[in-house]
């Protein structure tokens, strides 16, 4: 993986499209994105990390046999290397196949969601949502916390409104919906109106 010395959004997004242009399993690929990922150097290692964030979104479990590492590295990182460890847990929560690994990355999200700075707030929203989609004991709590972020800062106001309907329709395929005279009985939750399904 070669990295310009400027890394925008369009660098990023090119980088994105050619890894993902490549034949599965892409071997090579994964070891030279790791390999910058575990890098000395802060600059490859936080265009990495924006990489190894796209990338996840894109095709979801495309680094599962990672996810232990990620989990790993977002936990090792210091507090100077916010922006990375933050990518790293978007991309974790991704690729995370078993409980255990949801419940080890869970610990190290709700501490950057107490983070003094918004933009790690609002990578920990996301994060936390993507976990509460995948276990259904977290979907209250979620739910919570995007309802109350919604209206907040632009950074956390536009995580929660993008997450908002992934975690209601996950919900909503989780369990069946009663017939409306029966939501009330049955303790459905009830949600402000732009919020339902």
């Amino acid at each position: 993986m070669v990295i310009p010395r400027s890394w925008k959004n369009a660098d990023a997004v090119a980088a994105m499209r050619d890894f993902l242009r490549q034949q599965p399993p892409r071997h090579a690929a994964v070891r030279d994105l790791m390999k910058e990922l575990l890098s000395e150097n802060p600059y490859s290692r936080r265009c990495a990390a924006d990489l190894v964030r796209r990338v996840s979104a894109r095709q979801p479990g495309i680094l599962q046999k990672y996810a232990d590492l990620l989990i790993d590295l977002a936990a090792e990182l210091s507090d100077a290397d916010w922006q990375p460890r933050g990518y790293i847990a978007q991309a974790a929560a991704q690729n995370l196949s078993t409980h255990a690994q949801r419940t080890r990355l869970e610990s190290l999200v709700r501490t950057l969601l107490e983070d003094p700075r918004i933009a790690v707030r609002a990578m920990a929203l996301e994060t936390f949502a993507t976990l509460a989609i995948a276990e259904p004991t977290l979907r209250d709590e979620a739910m919570l916390l995007l309802e109350h972020s919604r209206h907040g800062c632009c950074a956390l106001g536009s995580r929660a409104r993008r997450m908002l309907p992934l975690l209601l329709a996950a919900e909503k395929t989780a369990r069946p919906n009663p017939p409306p005279s029966q939501a009330r009985d049955l303790g459905a939750p009830q949600l402000h109106p732009k919020l339902r399904v």
